[in-house]
This record gives C-alpha cells, structure tokens and sequence, in this order.
C-alpha cells in the first residue's frame, strides 16, 4: 500500500514536472482572418489528457515543421478541422468569435477616426458575410475614400442605402463630433459641431473646406477674409463675416 502511494506520488511529480515547460497560450498569426490564441489548458481535457493525440500526429512539436492552412483546409479536416468538425468538437464553419479576435477596430481616414464595432454586426451578420471578401481581417489593410465607398468598395459594400444606411448620409453614426479647439493669429477659438451640423451637413465642408483630420495647419484672420477655412461661409453672405463679432468665436 506504501509502495503503491509512493508511487502515485512519484508519476504526479513526473506528470507536473514533464508538463512545466508547455506555454499555455500560444498566438497564432494568418494572413487573412486575424490573429488565434490557442490555449494548452483548455484542449488537455477535452482530449482525455492524451498529448499524443495531437502531437505528432496533427501538429508538430516544432512549429517551424507545421504548415498554414487556410479556412478551406480545416474546413476538409486539415490542422485544428481534424477535431473542429462539428462532431468531436465545433465547427471551424462557425462560431468564428470564438478563436478569432472579434475586438472593436480604430480605422484612420481623411474624414476623422471611425471606430468599428463587432459587436454590433456580429449581431447581424455572419462573419463570413464579410470575411475575408469585403476585408481581410489584418491590420494592414490599406484604407478606402469616402468616394470609393460610395461606389461599393469597403464599408459600402452593404452601406449603400438598401442593406443598411448610405455611407453619403448620417457621418455621426461612424465618425465621432467633437468640439475643436484651436489659436491663430486672432487668439484661440472653439468649434461647435453641433451648432454647424444643425444647419449645414457633413459633405458641406468635409473633406473640401476642411481634411477632418489632426494636423491641419491653422489659417489666419488675413486668409479667412479672403475666403479660406472659416471664411469660406462666414463671409458676410452665407453667415456672419469673420471680420466682425470677433467674440463669437474667440474667447476673450
């Protein structure tokens, strides 16, 4: 019976001490459908603490010796499709969100920072209703303009007006409005997008009058009198002229 406890004990000690060098979670990178974490501990259970059933068989230890394999390929019962079947485990063909990152993503564009949400288009759509064809799921997609999705490219694919609302219309909706603050040679001033929107729309001065973007280089009460920047509208005629009711916009 002593011998038969040490002995437990011994193979534990083994057990835990063969195990100690294995990484949990291990990031793998693919060229079209973003990144997977693939965790050690949650797979060691589910396959009755057998290593062996997946190495050296459908991986290999040395990961230089794997080879990729698309979407397609698992889907035939290649690399994690040899259990992700649907039978011994999930499919591969859904629950996408639950190896890939389905994080909020921040896109930088000529008309101001958009912040996408998975969330909220997961909740209507598959996954594979717009990947990888309308985007690869990478960080180094190139961006598209405003006028590219007007004709269908990108976000347009499915903001055109029928399947959801045009990309032409309701700016806010993506692209968060602030109030600006900025100084020239007339000391600082303050930007209300909120006064403006309520009486002109987006296109009205984006990206024509003004890039809505950080970098912008400050015009000068000189040049917005001849009709740059602010003075493009504030002229006298479409609105009050920058060269009077100076306290309207700069604190003073």
């Amino acid at each position: 019976m002593r011998m038969t406890g040490m002995l437990c004990i011994f193979l534990l000690i083994a057990t835990v001490a063969t195990a100690a060098w294995i990484k949990d979670e291990i990031t793998l990178t693919t060229k079209s459908v973003g990144t997977v974490t693939f965790s050690h501990a949650n797979h060691f259970d589910a396959v009755g603490r057998d290593c062996p059933s997946c190495h050296n068989t459908i991986f290999n230890l040395d990961p230089k010796k794997n080879p990729d394999a698309s979407m397609a390929d698992m889907s035939k019962g290649k690399s994690c499709g040899a259990c992700h079947n649907g039978k011994a485990a999930f499919s591969v063909e859904g629950d996408c969100i639950t190896c890939h990152d389905g994080r909020d993503v921040k896109i930088n564009s000529t008309v101001g920072n958009v912040l996408f949400s998975h969330e909220v288009h997961t909740g209507m759509y598959g996954c594979k209703d717009c990947h990888p064809g309308t985007f690869a799921a990478r960080t180094d997609n190139k961006p598209v303009t405003m006028s590219q999705m007007n004709k269908g490219k990108s976000c347009g694919a499915c903001h055109n007006g029928n399947d959801a609302f045009t990309v032409a219309e309701n700016c806010a909706s993506c692209h968060p409005t602030r109030d600006i603050s900025f100084e020239n040679d007339g000391g600082k001033a303050v930007f209300s997008h909120t006064v403006h929107t309520d009486m002109f729309g987006c296109s009205d001065c984006h990206p024509g009058t003004f890039i809505a973007a950080p970098g912008n280089k400050p015009a000068t009460m000189e040049q917005m009198e001849k009709g740059k920047s602010c003075g493009a509208c504030h002229n006298g005629n479409d609105a009050f002229t920058v060269a009077e009711n100076c306290e309207t916009c700069h604190q003073m």
